[in-house]
């Protein structure tokens, strides 16, 4: 409900709370890239934390400005980190510019997914690319996922 809102609080509706308390639920939360959207999560953290049946996945992006070395990005997850509660658990990379995204670009991010993935000792579950940089990117990355791209209604 709040999504590009620019609501400044971290508040969760009621009905959020439902990812928590109904045992026969799998959700996916995205949270955002900071320790804002990390606040609200951390709001139901600590029944997360004690039904101890979650992934958390860091998604960096080596082109963001926040995030365009390493230890930009490990400071980042360690904030969220702080900020929800949890752990991480594995990484994925989704570096890209958009749609001017080439396949060199997506091969230039590996080195700096790796280097994050080896000082925090997670794993990198995905690399995500456009449909389109599938083909020729599949026999270069292992763990290649294609992902296509919302289009606003």
């Amino acid at each position: 409900d709040y999504a590009n809102t620019n609501v400044d609080i971290p508040a969760l509706p009621q009905d959020m709370y439902a990812v928590t308390d109904d045992k026969t639920l799998y959700s996916i939360l995205d949270v955002g890239g900071d320790e804002r959207g990390a606040l609200a999560l951390g709001r139901i953290s600590p029944k997360i934390r004690e039904e101890n049946d979650y992934e958390m996945f860091y998604v960096v992006n080596k082109f963001r400005p926040l995030t365009k070395t390493p230890d930009l990005a490990i400071e980042v997850m360690r904030e969220i980190e702080a900020a929800s509660g949890l752990k991480f658990t594995a990484i994925i990379n989704n570096s890209n510019l958009g749609r001017e995204t080439t396949p060199e670009d997506v091969l230039s991010s590996l080195e700096y997914a790796e280097q994050i993935a080896k000082q925090t000792n997670l794993p990198i579950v995905y690399t995500t690319v456009f449909k389109e940089l599938f083909e020729p990117l599949k026999s270069k990355i292992n763990n290649l996922y294609p992902i296509g791209l919302q289009k606003k209604l």
